[in-house]
């Protein structure tokens, strides 16, 4: 029978492409309330993608995802396809004007899943070269400092770049491009999209038994709707911050794990001194592209953690995303297009300071950053955040469909949905296929009250 994928975000999107990859005679819709899709996290992220800078719970699900991200872009020309490049991060090291003390762009992954000090051993990688490699490299590449560091990124006064992760353990992406190639796929292998497709419940036959989930389409005009049944054995809920709403609508109970919103806001900017694709020597020793991301702490120029990651879209055009700066006071709206009209014009004029601060020209005996950016798109979007601090993948235990299968819950990724997509994706195909998965989901299951005080029997 069915499947039905509530969300059409990356996660969604992964669900639905592997399922269709190995289960090919199963009959898959995506359906999102939204008239279209990637409104919120997965248009507007900034599609880093690290392997290693997570709690052990989690690092088995980051390193498959990781992997699978790279031999997808191998096998799919995912650098054409939607800007895959290995990527080299870099920690803006700072004094603190309070303390005196040295604070690091990447100490706010201490608070949350991620572990800095994964991160910090790569800091050895920032010692100078052998004068004998340094040689080597006759043709080092216009756009970087002598250090490494790519010229598009100024350096406050006092601050230090130090380099924190290599090519093998983070890469980027222009998340909405991997979203538009994953979806397409699944279009070419019969997957059904259903947009302004609102979830209104479950559809029971008479013996009590659920055989399908009841929607609602709005019209073209946003006014008149039909009801709808779609019939199917599985129900997927990966609908990013709107997961406890479709949870609870499908349920009639609030999820005991909590996934709570984090506002954010972004910039993305194209920059006269980040031109073209930057070229490193690889671990090979051959030249590749590479990209770059900063990580900076709180300071003088700003009181949040910015960070400026450099990118290039399918097309080659080079841009640098900025984001950092959040606002939990935004109320997560009914639908995720309508979060532009929250923006806040003093908090995006603030993050647009900062963006010329890390990426502007620096102009003048003082030297200080001037606005010479072109600003491709300012976004607003909402990051599923659950309580754990881990993201939730797991069946919903006491809730069985009459043909065998259940209802299932993929959300609360947090900052990390791009990266944690693949594998999220992968294991849930493997899941709904009665396999044992490739990662263990025993640290990603709903809490048992969860799913203990359900009466209802899909």
């Amino acid at each position: 029978m069915s499947l039905v994928v509530v969300g059409g975000g990356i996660v969604g999107l992964a669900i639905a492409y592997y399922v269709s990859l190995t289960d090919p005679s199963r009959k898959i819709f995506i359906l999102d309330s939204e008239k279209e899709l990637f409104l919120s996290a997965s248009g507007y992220s900034g599609g880093f993608i690290v392997r290693d800078w997570f709690s052990h719970t989690v690092l088995p699900l980051a390193e498959l995802s990781f992997r699978l991200h790279r031999d997808l872009a191998d096998a799919q020309n995912g650098r054409k396809q939607w800007g895959y490049t290995p990527s080299i991060g870099y920690s803006l090291v700072m004094e603190d004007n309070s303390t005196g003390q040295k604070v690091r762009g990447e100490d706010w992954l201490l608070h949350g899943t991620s572990r800095a000090e994964v991160a910090r051993k790569y800091a050895s990688l920032a010692k100078p070269e052998p004068e004998s490699k340094s040689q080597q490299r006759v043709d080092r590449d216009s756009l970087l400092r002598p250090d490494g560091s790519p010229l598009w990124a100024n350096i406050p006064t006092g601050g230090v770049l130090e380099k924190i992760s290599s090519p093998s353990g983070c890469a980027q992406v222009e998340p909405r491009q991997l979203c538009e190639w994953l979806l397409q796929r699944c279009r070419d292998r019969g997957v059904e999209l259903h947009l302004s497709t609102k979830i209104t419940g479950l559809s029971h036959d008479s013996a009590g038994n659920v055989v399908g989930v009841r929607v609602e389409k709005r019209a073209a005009d946003g006014v008149k709707t039909r009801r709808a049944l779609i019939h199917c054995k599985d129900v997927v809920i990966s609908a990013g911050c709107w997961t406890p709403r479709v949870f609870e609508t499908l349920t009639g109970k609030k999820m005991s794990i909590g996934i709570t919103p984090l506002p954010g806001y972004s910039i993305t900017v194209r920059s006269p001194r980040y031109s073209r694709p930057i070229l490193e020597v690889d671990e090979a020793g051959n030249e590749a592209e590479t990209s770059h991301s900063i990580f900076c702490p709180p300071g003088r120029n700003w009181q949040y953690s910015p960070e400026a990651m450099a990118r290039q879209t399918r097309e080659g055009k080079p841009e640098v995303y900025v984001a950092g700066l959040n606002n939990e006071s935004h109320r997560l709206p009914e639908l995720a297009g309508q979060s532009k009209q929250l923006m806040e014009k003093f908090l995006r004029d603030d993050l647009k300071r900062t963006a010329v601060t890390l990426v502007g020209k620096l102009e003048g005996l003082s030297q200080s950053p001037v606005d010479d950016l072109e600003i491709v798109r300012e976004g607003l979007c909402f990051r599923p955040v659950s309580e754990s601090g881990k993201p939730i993948i797991s069946r919903v235990e006491d809730i069985v469909t009459k043909g065998g299968g259940g209802l299932y819950v993929a959300s609360g990724h947090g900052p990390w949905g791009i990266t944690l997509s693949l594998a999220t994706g992968f294991v849930m195909a493997e899941v709904l296929q009665g396999k044992n998965p490739s990662v263990s989901l025993d640290e990603f299951r709903l809490q048992p009250q969860t799913s203990a005080h359900l009466q209802a029997r899909l």
